[in-house]
């Protein structure tokens, strides 16, 4: 009863979830608690070095659920007007589907003036999806369920062109304009759209013919459009370093994150709110004038608590969820811890060039 439970399960989530798990990529509430995974261009803006540690667990309360883990850092080489970044990240969907990446990233840093910077950023990543078939239920076997109460094994001549691992490269690019107070970027990932299909067409089989690859078994390209601003309460920029700007820091941050990905559509719109060491944030997460055909466009609100203090940062999320799904699967939670370093090639304090920084929030 419980694999019928769990195939239902897979079914509801394939009907009225698409646009949160299947043919999307793996998202973070907090996005700018690990901003090299929204775009490469955000690899050591901020003039100083970061580590980064990423989880998240979608719909807890359903026996396909998601979880999200991440590593994720960057270092800045201020002599050269470089930064370089890393992640590497894990994610596990419907409990038979993972997909490991790794990932580096270059951007290179171009002062336009005293007030504005523009950062232009490429990322390659090796990916390793696999696909644990024992868990799946064919026909085969719930017409044996059926018949004699025993699944079986299953002889479905599609898993004979089905392989367990896919690996390919992927890569993506991304550009970010900033001031002091301001920040946009653009990025695009999956540029060369890399086949990720599990079905092996040319792998010989006795009893199908080749099955040709459709668009549906390519990467489809992700384009994403990050625009924010702080406006601040109280002048911090005469303090003598970012220690100091960051433990007394009083604002507030509007944001949007707009993502577009073959049919799929996502937008978060929202606002942080800092009164150091303390940051709350509230945004929406959908696109309430669209409506969608198998899912709900209106997906959840998130709802952010986060403590930073000079060099430390500690934040926890929780996404309500508002589409067809309900508030029965649990939501989302997601955790997040980051630490800064004083490395930078450049062997100059990266805490006095605030110039060097984005105004971005740090979950």
């Amino acid at each position: 009863m419980r694999k019928i439970v769990g195939i239902f399960s897979c079914l509801l989530l394939i009907f009225f979830g698409l646009s949160e798990v299947h043919g999307q990529d793996p998202q973070l509430s907090q996005f700018y608690a690990a901003p090299q995974l929204i775009s490469p261009a955000f690899a050591g803006v901020q003039g100083t070095s970061k580590f980064n540690f990423n989880h998240r667990s979608q719909w807890p309360n359903l026996d396909a659920n998601y979880q999200y883990s991440s590593v994720s850092g960057d270092i800045s080489l201020g002599a050269l007007s470089s930064g370089f970044g890393f992640y590497a990240s894990s994610d596990k969907q419907f409990a038979n589907l993972q997909t490991t990446s790794f990932g580096l990233q270059y951007a290179y840093h171009i002062n336009l003036n005293e007030e504005s910077n523009l950062s232009l950023g490429i990322e390659g990543a090796y990916v390793n999806r696999g696909l644990n078939t024992s868990s799946l239920i064919f026909g085969d076997q719930v017409s044996s369920y059926l018949n004699s109460g025993n699944y079986g094994s299953s002889t479905d001549p599609v898993l004979q062109k089905i392989v367990p691992n896919k690996q390919y490269l992927d890569l993506s690019t991304g550009a970010l304009f900033s001031t002091r107070n301001t920040w946009v970027g653009v990025s695009v990932h999956h540029l060369n759209a890399a086949n990720k299909s599990f079905v092996n067409s040319l792998k010989d089989s006795p009893t199908i013919p080749p099955l040709p690859y459709t668009s549906e078994d390519f990467l489809a390209p992700k384009y994403s459009l990050q625009i924010g601003t702080k406006i601040n309460f109280e002048s911090s920029y005469l303090e003598e370093n970012e220690y100091s700007e960051r433990n007394n820091e009083k604002s507030l941050s509007p944001v949007l994150h707009y993502k577009h990905q073959g049919n799929f559509d996502q937008m978060d719109v929202g606002a942080y709110l800092t009164l150091a060491p303390m940051v709350f944030g509230a945004w929406y997460r959908g696109i309430p004038v669209q409506k969608s055909g198998i899912s709900s466009a209106r997906e959840s609100m998130v709802f952010l608590m986060g403590y930073r203090q000079d060099r430390f940062s500690l934040g926890y999320s929780y996404d309500m969820t508002t589409s067809n799904l309900g508030i029965s699967t649990g939501g989302a939670h997601e955790i997040s811890i980051a630490y800064l370093f004083d490395w930078d090639m450049s062997f100059k304090k990266p805490f006095i060039k605030w110039k060097r920084t984005t105004a971005c929030p740090k979950f």
